[in-house]
């Protein structure tokens, strides 16, 4: 198993001698294209407004830092952002396309929603503004509070840059989707339904280990024909587990429940650990599908 990657200055496309330029966002970009500046940008591969889906990493002055990231992705005629601040949760965030950056909100769920309704709670919003003279985006956090029925912006002071993610460095940025289990609910799905039942999330606290049970659990009928291969990425503090990129494959089906198993899952290491899987199907000699993302962010003690 890998331990966390720290990642250096080295591996980074920091500077890739953009275009030198006192504007922000595109060099007076117009919507009918990118601008000359921005074509000669996008050819170095920096992010402009009309190139920026992809992945980046937060660096504060020579220092990037992998617990900052995030992910843009096209969304339609939109933009999504996968946004990672600091853990290993991963924020749902919607894109506005304004006149010279991206706005981006968090998409919350039921519970949090009603909770910002009420002015209760805060959603995270990000501003996002390509720098072509540092070949970097400009990112300003802020936060959203309900107040009158109207939307009130608190901001943090300054902002930080982001870069592209290094291309030779893999990790996850998928948002969870489902629960992961260990030990005795890995390998029981009525002690993982009980505990989902009594506690409303799987039990967090564990032991570590050299060899811990860790499982999901999916409705095999939902998974997809019998017909159909199944198998897993397993991801560990967001970094690939298997060595050399092999899926793993899934485990039986009991009572109608297919067990995602990995009976033997090394994590000697005590504190907050992050533990993910990615389900996959491939039916009929088609492409490989991925089914979900189960996760698990465990206090091993």
């Amino acid at each position: 198993m890998r331990l966390p990657l720290l990642l250096t200055l080295g591996t980074l496309p920091l500077l890739l001698a953009c275009p030198s330029s006192d504007e922000g966002a595109g060099g007076g970009a117009s919507t009918s294209g990118p601008s000359e500046m921005e074509q000669k940008a996008m050819e170095k591969g920096c992010p402009t407004m009309h190139s920026l889906p992809g992945q980046y990493i937060k660096v504060v002055g020579n220092a990037p830092d992998h617990k900052y990231r995030f992910e843009l992705l096209e969304d339609g005629g939109g933009m999504t952002a996968w946004y990672i601040d600091g853990g290993f949760t991963k924020t749902v965030m919607q894109g506005e396309k304004r006149e010279s950056d991206w706005q981006f909100t968090e998409v919350p769920d039921a519970r949090k929603k009603a909770s910002f309704e009420a002015g209760a709670e805060p959603l995270r919003r990000l501003y996002v503004e390509p720098r072509l003279e540092k070949c970097a985006l400009r990112v300003s956090k802020i936060e959203v509070t309900k107040a009158d029925g109207k939307d009130v912006e608190k901001g943090q002071p300054g902002f930080v840059e982001y870069v592209r993610f290094p291309k030779n460095h893999e990790m996850t940025f998928r948002p969870c989707t489902e629960p992961v289990f260990l030990y005795d609910a890995a390998q029981d799905a009525g002690v993982a339904g009980k505990q989902v039942e009594e506690l409303g999330t799987p039990k967090i606290d564990h032991m570590l280990g050299e060899a811990i049970p860790v499982a999901a659990w999916s409705d095999a009928a939902a998974d997809g024909a019998e017909s159909c291969s199944f198998d897993m990425d397993l991801y560990f503090d967001d970094m690939p587990v298997q060595e050399g990129g092999k899926a793993v494959p899934a485990g039986d089906v009991k009572d109608g429940k297919r067990q995602w198993l990995v009976p033997a899952w090394k994590a000697p290491y005590s504190g907050n650990h992050h533990f993910e899987i990615h389900r996959y199907k491939t039916c009929d000699g088609g492409q490989r599908e991925l089914l979900g993302v189960a996760c698990l962010e465990a206090v091993l003690n």
